[in-house]
């Protein structure tokens, strides 16, 4: 993350790590799960095709499709989450959470192979079967 991300966290730098680290915000998704899940978890969710779009100019189709087809077992990395949402929508959810920019990311990384899996399962189900 570059000092342009970080004029707008509560903290600078070093110190904003730091307090994420010791309100365990690092490992504290719950209120990011639930932005994310209004974001692109739910039918018709405004994300998802600003997503498939994003994936698909940066080729990262196949990423998309392993996760739609099985629970990964990795999270996503900050740079594969960068290309898949907007840097506006990620500083949304930083505002929205309280977390910093780079906890959201991780938090991110963690949950949106998740919601893809799900929502790929929910379309599924949805599809009758010939």
């Amino acid at each position: 993350m570059d000092d342009r991300d970080r004029t707008d966290d509560n903290l600078p730098g070093a110190l904003n790590t730091a307090a994420d680290f010791f309100t365990r915000a690092h490992g504290d998704h719950s209120g990011l799960a639930s932005a994310v899940s209004e974001y692109m978890g739910k039918e018709g969710a405004l994300g998802i095709p600003i997503v498939r779009k994003r994936a698909h100019e940066d080729g990262l189709d196949g990423l998309l499709e392993g996760w739609r087809a099985q629970i990964s077992k990795k999270p996503a990395s900050a740079v594969e989450i960068k290309k898949l949402i907007p840097d506006e929508q990620i500083k949304k959810f930083a505002d929205a959470t309280g977390l910093s920019e780079e906890a959201v990311l991780r938090g991110l990384g963690e949950v949106v192979p998740g919601i893809v899996y799900r929502n790929a399962q929910r379309e599924r189900q949805k599809t009758p079967q010939v």
